[in-house]
């Protein structure tokens, strides 16, 4: 309950700005996905798995239902095709059956909404030069920002998971940061909210952390 409430109070305050017009556009939707990544990201030190699949599915259908009868405008206020917002609650809601380490959920979990979260934020308003793959519009900037955010993450749960890996720690994070970054350029219309967390915990696995 008190983990719903939370993200409910996230969601009124992203509501509450949006009216108000503080916040708009790119920004208004990763206000959002930051905010509640963050808080979901450590949730299994407090709560069951369990209770994160039930909390995430009502995140599925919240979203389905505000995409076609809008309640919380700034979840998807952007013009360009996108179904991140549903695949968000859905990248959280494959992680928590894959019931990981604690540490390497949360990873995953921020790896979208810190990583990917600032990329989109910091490039869609500082970006100068832009670039197209698979005909989705990236920037140098963006692109920079999610890789050291990736690498920083990395870097967090590693340390306070005491993980160990099967290779030397330094390929690990040569490696992860590059691997997830590509993955970032190549998803687009909001495929990345799965992407980006399933495939964090497949490295982790690979590397055997």
């Amino acid at each position: 309950m008190i983990a719903t409430a939370c993200i409910g109070l996230i969601l009124i305050l992203s509501e509450v700005l949006w009216r108000k017009a503080h916040i708009r556009g790119e920004f208004a939707r990763k206000f959002v996905h930051i905010l509640a990544g963050i808080f979901i990201a450590f949730l299994p030190f407090w709560n069951s798995y369990e209770w994160i699949i039930i909390l995430s599915l009502g995140f599925v259908i919240a979203n389905i239902l505000n995409r076609y009868s809008p309640l919380f405008h700034a979840i998807h206020a952007i013009t360009r095709k996108s179904w991140g917002d549903f695949l968000f609650g859905v990248g959280i809601l494959l992680c928590a059956i894959a019931r990981p380490n604690k540490w390497l959920f949360a990873g995953a979990i921020l790896q979208v909404a810190l990583a990917d979260g600032l990329a989109a934020v910091i490039g869609s308003h500082y970006a100068k030069r832009t670039y197209m793959i698979l005909d989705h519009k990236k920037s140098p900037i963006g692109t920079g920002v999610f890789y050291i955010m990736s690498l920083l993450v990395l870097i967090l749960v590693v340390n306070f998971g005491n993980l160990h890996a099967l290779y030397d720690l330094a390929v690990v994070f040569i490696l992860v940061p590059i691997i997830m970054t590509v993955l970032e350029n190549m998803s687009g219309y909001g495929t990345d909210n799965i992407i980006l967390p399933v495939g964090f915990l497949l490295l982790m696995r690979v590397m055997r952390l």
